[in-house]
């Protein structure tokens, strides 16, 4: 039985952008000994070749047929990579000096020069907490989980609101609101006219954003290391629940007063947290805030050109949001992830567009044997499916994400009252193959002595029905001896990493005694069905916080934890084999240490108290839902304007047994528009014909093509893109 896999047992992308240019003499040619191995087709080299390029590419002589399939002396072929004749190298960003077309994220090159997946890349160095109590209003905070060389080692870096009313970047507007204080009435009265509205199109119309009790809660964190937050604005009156995306890169910022510069929150001093009332009037900051002699400003406010937009969750007071989940868009191969946000009162999902911010579906989970959904968390697996628990209960409803009318519910054998989930990367062997399994995991919310974790395994060789049949096992802990007196332990949020040979899920125990003290506790994935395994303290690593309320896995491998009641985040230094070799490394979120708990004027909770138990990392998101990385090469064709007419795409490659690698392909008359061209439908077999079905590649004749590689597996071993070649020829040169 496989419980750990060096490649995660996921599909990965990889992107290749290709570079249409060529020089003299080049022949690709393929390995035919390699079984499972598509090869190219030879280049023909000659006089009549295009001299450009850098990387050993072949011009089309003007004798006899060639790569075009004719004898067109324009015909020209590329070939990239260490099978090519001559033999070329794969260009890499990190190159020194990196080349200017290439870009790549989630792959590397092996021994011989392969593009092969990497699962040490693709990953965010930052976690995302929601700070639920904030000002009365909610925050975001951005902490970096790599550590800095100098103290404090581990630091908040940024700090956001978790709304934005700049959704419309032309139209947007505060409306003379100020952050932390009632806001004026009637806000987004007229949206046309621009005001704090939503990116939302419930009803056909645009509403107000909430600014004020949104109470955030799950964060979950993109391929391009995006955040998105849920706000649940739950409570009496008018409560709008929402969704909000903030950008992590600040290319990704958006400078909405023309100023030329991106502001937005940092740790301007270096202190290792931000500070949010920089003048001392109990008020969260903005752009226009003058700061008390010493102070930096570091807090933007509703000004924050990272808070990319905020989507509101049906109408106003029409429930709870809390669940919030990413997947990948199945018409966008790369780039952002989409998020599947719900509703606890009513069993809405609703999927919003990683890009436009727009729903693009929403879904009604039905009830099941008398049971209605009310989904207090969620989590996408490899598969597609969507799995989201009944809070404290045995409940555990799912639907696939690509066909939502199939929907289902299993029930635990062995007890239950769930809580956060999260999901694996266990599989097993069967007769000639591995199949991927992907467990679900629930914290135990029913309290008490013993508190743990349930797992649930689905049978995913019998397609949708087999999803209800699995089986489960429960995890549970003793008590700590070096805490006095009793304690009482409630199973919180959980998160899984990917060490092999053994891999673990790690979950955060809140200690609820007075004054207790939580705890991240380690359990290795593969605990055995239909069972109760206890751990001991030698598991269980205490925090020195309190109120523990999640945990989760960082790129490195290194584990984190949520303090509600603290208002802090912990780390622990973990080793390859799962020991906790270092920590707790407490970074407080607490900004105002020295203020009353009630110092805001909006509000008698005012501190930070994060509250957040989902991927708040990413990690489960790249190594078990969605990893992804892309190598990327725009180029040129080289016949004159608009007029390369390219014919087919080759490439050389090693598939051992589950893993393949299939192409698509999009083109444009400018570069510019190369960025949204439509891709083709995806090729599973060398040579692809870029004229016929999947295709055909449009518009073409053109002038820029990007060629898309996607390389998948479901074994611990990687597919190899050993070289690609591109044949095309001068459009102008056809007979008509």
């Amino acid at each position: 039985m496989k419980t750990s896999i060096s490649y995660l047992s996921l599909s990965v992308t990889l992107v290749g952008a290709l570079v249409l240019a060529a020089a003299p003499g080049c022949t690709c040619s393929g390995d035919d000994s390699v079984e499972g191995t598509t090869t190219s087709t030879s280049g023909v080299g000659g006089v009549g070749g295009i001299g450009v390029g850098a990387f050993g590419l072949g011009g089309g002589g003007g004798t006899g047929p060639n790569a075009c399939g004719n004898d067109d002396p324009t015909c020209t072929e590329g070939c990239v990579g260490p099978t090519c004749d001559p033999p070329s190298e794969f260009p890499m960003p990190d190159d020194d000096p990196p080349p200017d077309n290439v870009t790549a994220d989630g792959v590397t090159k092996d021994e011989d020069g392969f593009i092969v997946l990497d699962a040490t890349k693709s990953k965010s160095d930052n976690l995302w907490v929601a700070d639920d109590m904030a000002y009365n209003v909610g925050f975001v905070s951005k902490v970096r989980t790599k550590p800095f060389l100098t103290a404090p080692t581990y630091r908040e870096v940024g700090r956001y609101v978790s709304v934005t009313c700049f959704s419309d970047s032309n139209l947007g507007s505060k409306e003379g609101a100020v952050l932390g204080q009632t806001p004026p009435p009637n806000l987004c009265a007229n949206p046309s006219q621009g005001g704090c509205c939503a990116r939302d199109v419930a009803g056909g119309a645009s509403h107000a954003v909430q600014l004020l009790v949104n109470r955030p809660s799950r964060t979950a964190v993109d391929l391009n290391g995006d955040m998105w937050v849920a706000n649940r604005a739950h409570g009496s009156g008018a409560h709008q629940a929402s969704v909000t995306k903030i950008a992590n890169n600040l290319e990704d910022c958006i400078d909405r007063n023309g100023n030329t510069i991106i502001d937005t929150s940092s740790d301007v001093n270096g202190d290792g947290i931000i500070t949010t009332d920089c003048n001392d009037d109990n008020l969260p900051d903005d752009i226009t805030t003058i700061c008390t002699s010493g102070k930096d400003l570091e807090f933007y406010g509703l000004d924050d050109e990272c808070i990319l937009f905020t989507v509101n969750l049906g109408p106003p007071s029409g429930g709870t949001g809390r669940p919030l989940a990413l997947g990948p868009d199945p018409n966008r191969p790369t780039g952002p992830s989409d998020a599947w946000a719900g509703m606890f009162n009513t069993g809405e999902f609703f999927r919003i567009d990683g890009v436009s911010g727009l729903v693009e579906d929403q879904v009604q989970v039905q009830p099941q044997s008398g049971v209605s959904c009310n989904p207090y968390g969620a989590a996408v697996d490899f598969y597609g499916i969507l799995w989201a628990p009944n809070v404290n209960t045995p409940y555990l409803f799912y639907f696939d994400t690509n066909d939502t009318n199939q929907q289902g519910m299993v029930t635990s054998t062995i007890g239950g009252g769930f809580y956060g989930i999260a999901i694996d990367g266990y599989s097993e062997t069967i007769p000639d193959d591995e199949l991927l399994i992907q467990q679900v995991w629930l914290g135990d919310y029913s309290g008490g002595l013993g508190a743990g974790a349930y797992r649930y395994r689905p049978v995913r060789d019998q397609g949708f029905w087999g999803l209800g049949q699995g089986t489960w096992a429960k995890a549970v802990f003793d008590k700590d001896p070096n805490t006095s007196g009793l304690e009482i332990r409630q199973g919180r949020g959980l998160g899984a990493d990917n060490r092999s040979p053994t891999s673990f899920m790690w979950l955060a125990l809140d200690g609820l005694a007075a004054g207790g003290e939580g705890h991240v506790a380690r359990i290795p994935i593969d605990i055995p069905d239909n069972t109760t395994s206890t751990f001991g303290p030698g598991d269980m690593f205490a925090s020195t916080q309190q109120g523990m309320t999640g945990a989760g896995v960082a790129a490195d491998l290194d584990v984190w934890g949520v303090n509600q009641t603290s208002s802090s985040v912990v780390h622990y230094g973990v080793d390859a084999a799962g020991n906790v070799t270092s920590g707790p490394d407490v970074i407080p979120l607490d900004d105002k240490p020295n203020s009353p708990e009630g110092f805001c004027p909006a509000g008698t909770s005012c501190k930070p108290h994060p509250y957040t138990y989902s991927d708040f990392t990413g990690f489960g998101l790249r190594n078990f839902t969605n990893p992804q990385g892309y190598y990327a090469w725009v180029e040129t064709g080289s016949c004159p304007d608009g007029q390369t007419l390219f014919l087919k795409v080759e490439w050389d490659a090693e598939t051992p047994p589950d893993t393949a690698i299939t192409m698509m392909a999009r083109s444009s008359d400018n570069l510019a528009a190369l960025q949204t061209a439509i891709w083709t439908d995806k090729y599973l077999t060398s040579p692809a014909d870029l004229l016929i079905p999947p295709g055909p590649l449009s518009p073409n004749p053109t002038n820029h093509i990007e060629v898309l590689f996607e390389l998948t597996t479901q074994t611990d071993e990687s597919p190899k893109l050993k070289s690609f070649n591109i044949v095309y020829q001068c459009a102008s040169s056809v007979p008509s």
